[in-house]
């Protein structure tokens, strides 16, 4: 897993932002975190030792800025290569959204 140990901000589809250290991802594409900052949409941030969120409640998530993604995404990289392809999850029309120093990247 590549982005094990790494702090990383993930929107919610319900607009909330829960900001962790990513201790693993399960088979089904759920990231589990630790020392976990969450901000439910118009509350006051909440601190959690450790969140587990469902796959498909992401909307996206904003990767570390010191993230070497061009290595990540190089062709014989397996960033999607385990599910059968990029395109199988993501936004609404089913491209991949992935969001490095804040400039959405879309895969198709």
């Amino acid at each position: 897993m590549k982005l094990t140990n790494d702090t990383v901000t993930i929107e919610l589809k319900n607009g909330t932002i829960v900001s962790g250290t990513i201790t693993g991802v399960d088979m089904t594409m759920n990231p589990h975190l630790k020392t976990v900052k969450m901000t439910v949409k118009n509350k006051d941030p909440v601190t959690l030792d450790a969140l587990s969120i469902r796959g498909s409640n992401i909307r996206y998530f904003i990767l570390p800025d010191s993230l070497a993604l061009d290595t990540l995404l190089a062709p014989g990289a397996d960033a999607a290569g385990a599910r059968g392809g990029a395109d199988e999850a993501g936004s609404e029309d089913g491209a991949v959204v992935i969001r490095h120093a804040g400039v959405p990247l879309q895969l198709h």
